[in-house]
């Protein structure tokens, strides 16, 4: 259903831009707060809620057009400096030579809008269910190779790290917050799809994925009911040692209370200081409607983040 209405905001998107280039030159912004079309980049990994919000956005404004371009994150921030779309939703601000790349007139905004956290999952057969941070941390720099190093009585050998796409933000995330730019273990694996990641999750029982908390779709959905059916999360712990009474899943309440510790900040980049499309659609994601959709769609809003015992810019 979400597909056919897409094919058909796509067709009348293209019906508008032929009527309005007859009546404005090209270069003569015509879209307003509420109103136009436009293209946006984003995470490939938040297409999920990306994908929510937009048509929640149309059904709302409905001339209003926004088409969302899914890419990795370094991807998506590049079209953002190049001038080729006015919003990139990120988990990361433009580092300081983007920024000298953007010219004199022009500003790039940033905006909180969600949280997420960071899921580690399992294969169904293995039994060791918990992580402490420092762990997770020795696993991902090589320093921890083998499941025998974390529990002697594990027959899984070699621990398999998974991610989506080499260029994940997530796997970004993992270097600057737990590993510390640290360099990297060998047994860290990429796969093109979320599908392939749990594909090998399933496929492999030493093998686990590390993913953004939307990838693996509203707590509602059938995806997310099939993920859950094939593999298992990894409670995680920020303590030393991890047990069951201090260890955590990447769920909203656990987030919103500061106990899961995998957690990152999503936000919109914004290069638009007119009253255009995309303001009005970076302003309705942190508006109830666009809040509620987060919430529905297993992240964390800003608007119940009060909470949180953190920090963020």
């Amino acid at each position: 259903m979400r597909r056919l209405f897409k094919i058909l905001l796509i067709a009348l998107a293209g019906i508008l831009t032929l009527v309005s280039c007859k009546k404005k030159e090209k270069s003569e912004p015509s879209d307003t707060l509420r109103s136009g079309i436009i293209d946006i980049a984003c995470d490939e990994g938040f297409a999920n809620l990306i994908d929510a919000e937009v048509e929640a956005f149309n059904a709302h404004f409905p001339a209003a057009f926004v088409f969302p371009r899914y890419t990795s994150e370094n991807q998506a921030i590049d079209l953002l400096v190049k001038d080729s779309v006015r919003v990139a939703v990120a988990t990361r601000d433009l580092y300081g030579d983007e920024r000298s790349k953007l010219g004199y007139n022009r500003v790039v905004r940033k905006n909180l809008f969600a949280f997420e956290g960071v899921a580690v999952i399992a294969n169904k057969s293995n039994t060791d269910s918990l992580l402490s941070v420092s762990t997770l941390k020795k696993i991902l720099t090589g320093e921890i190779t083998e499941w025998k190093q974390i529990n002697p009585a594990s027959p899984l050998g070699t621990i398999r790290t998974i991610f989506v796409n080499k260029e994940s933000s997530v796997l970004r995330y993992l270097i600057d917050s737990v590993t510390g730019g640290t360099n990297l273990s060998p047994n860290l694996y990429s796969q093109a799809t979320t599908g392939e990641l749990f594909d090998k999750i399933t496929e492999l029982p030493n093998a686990i994925g590390i993913i953004g908390f939307n990838q693996l779709g509203s707590q509602r959905s059938s995806l997310f009911e099939e993920i859950t059916s094939k593999t298992r999360f990894i409670w995680i712990s920020k303590e030393e040692k991890a047990v069951p009474s201090n260890s955590y899943l990447p769920f909203q309440g656990e987030l919103n209370e500061g106990k899961y510790p995998l957690w990152r900040p999503v936000y919109t980049l914004l290069s638009e200081t007119r009253d255009g499309l995309g303001k009005g659609f970076c302003f309705f994601l942190t508006q109830q409607v666009g809040q509620k959709i987060i919430l529905k769609e297993g992240l964390m809003p800003i608007t119940d983040a009060q909470n949180m015992f953190i920090a963020v810019e």
